[in-house]
């Protein structure tokens, strides 16, 4: 059924919350009764999540592809570069940072060309402009340092990840940031760069109102002067640091592209049998030695006969053998549907140990954690607490009682 892109958005804007957790965490809900659950821990005390979780399939916000369901992975993309692109600043920005400081720079060259001899205008116009100068050195250092440590973060994320599936979203994530983020703010931020050109500029004038008369201007040229070497040091260190952690890594991605692109042609080539494209001859050169060949002779014969009495033969037949019955895993909906079916059961842990066995107590006890949420106003827990005996150990617990559906 087609969907209006307006009710997923409204759905989305209504609760954000709920479904970013959902796309971030990547979750995943065998039943409808850990989706409805799963809803309703994002909900006031006592809401059921049904009306969500049915509102949620209904705009397309999770779907059943593979059994479970799950956000899909365009919604996941959707938010995901939301959220980058509010937690990174963008090139433009430094960019925009550096130019305001090349105006700065064009303002105090003036400046500091007159001296400061001409009485305390000039002198209240240089510790303005150097003031912003300061401000604006300060704001470039911090937003390259947090670009740097968001980076860091990811690369952090994307080394300690093990579902081969977010390991590859996660890489492509950071060959994007190395391309779009870091790159050219490194190429701003370096030696050569216009923030260097700029913030030399600014030291050289700071220099000639230093070697002025004693006066607050002079102070505050030779603290800006100092300031400069030191935030334009840090800020190349951290754009340096995580230029060395991620250039390694998109390195290694395009080279193993690159990789894989040659292998799919060469096999593409030799599917189409066009040998031509390989150039055997000139890639795999066979060099002769002088004292003997580089392959044996009866080596090379042997096989030679082995490929000519080759013959294609069909795969086995398959034998029409009795399908093998497979049990499926008890889940806290099958459970709670079977439990529909009685008026009562005084002991819910040991009702349910009947069905799936007493070798483990996670199993049973997991399974009872589900069905107290799944439907909490249909249990009641009494005071009493009773002994239950497993293969392994021995639990005691609170006796949970079914005392039937809401509706019975």
């Amino acid at each position: 059924m087609a969907r209006h892109p307006a009710e997923l958005l409204r759905l989305l804007a209504k609760h954000y919350p709920l479904v970013s957790a959902m796309c971030r965490e990547n979750r995943r809900f065998g039943s409808d009764a850990d989706l409805e659950s799963f809803c309703a821990s994002f909900m006031a005390p006592g809401t059921s999540g049904a009306m969500l979780a049915t509102r949620l399939k209904e705009v397309g916000a999770v779907s059943q592809a593979t059994g479970d369901w799950a956000p899909p992975p365009f919604l996941r993309l959707f938010l995901s570069e939301i959220e980058h692109r509010h937690s990174l600043a963008s090139p433009g920005v430094v960019r925009g940072w550096v130019e305001k400081l090349a105006g700065l720079a064009d303002r105090l060259e003036p400046l500091a060309a007159r001296g400061l001899a001409r009485g305390l205008n000039d002198d209240t116009d240089i510790l303005a402009v150097l003031d912003e100068v300061t401000d604006t050195l300060s704001s470039i250092d911090a937003t390259v340092a947090g670009n740097c440590d968001r980076i860091g973060a990811e690369v952090s994320r994307y080394r300690v990840e093990e579902d081969v599936r977010q390991m590859r979203l996660r890489l492509t994530r950071l060959i994007y940031l190395h391309a779009n983020f870091l790159e050219p703010v490194l190429r701003l931020v370096d030696i050569g760069g216009e923030f260097h050109d700029v913030s030399e500029r600014i030291a050289a004038s700071c220099g000639v109102i230093a070697t002025g008369p004693e006066s607050p201007a002079r102070f505050a040229a030779t603290t800006t002067a100092r300031d400069i070497v030191w935030l334009r040091r840090g800020t190349l260190r951290r754009a340096y640091e995580a230029n060395h952690e991620l250039g390694p890594l998109c390195e290694a991605a395009a080279r193993e592209s690159a990789i894989a692109r040659g292998v799919n042609r060469a096999l593409d080539a030799i599917g189409k049998e066009n040998w031509e494209a390989l150039r055997l001859d000139t890639n795999l050169q066979v060099v002769i030695a002088p004292d003997g060949t580089l392959v044996s002779d009866h080596a090379a014969a042997a096989f030679m006969i082995s490929v000519s009495v080759y013959r294609e033969e069909p795969p086995p037949l398959l034998h029409a053998y009795d399908p093998a019955t497979m049990n499926l895993p008890w889940s806290a909906a099958t459970l709670l549907e079977e439990l529909e079916g009685h008026t009562e059961v005084p002991d819910l842990l040991d009702w349910i140990c009947e069905r799936v066995g007493r070798e483990g107590a996670d199993i049973p006890a997991g399974l009872l954690h589900d069905l107290i949420e799944a439907a909490p106003h249909s249990f009641a827990a009494e005071e009493s607490q009773r002994r239950y005996a497993f293969a392994e150990l021995d639990l005691h617990a609170r006796v949970w009682g079914w005392k039937g559906a809401p509706h019975a």
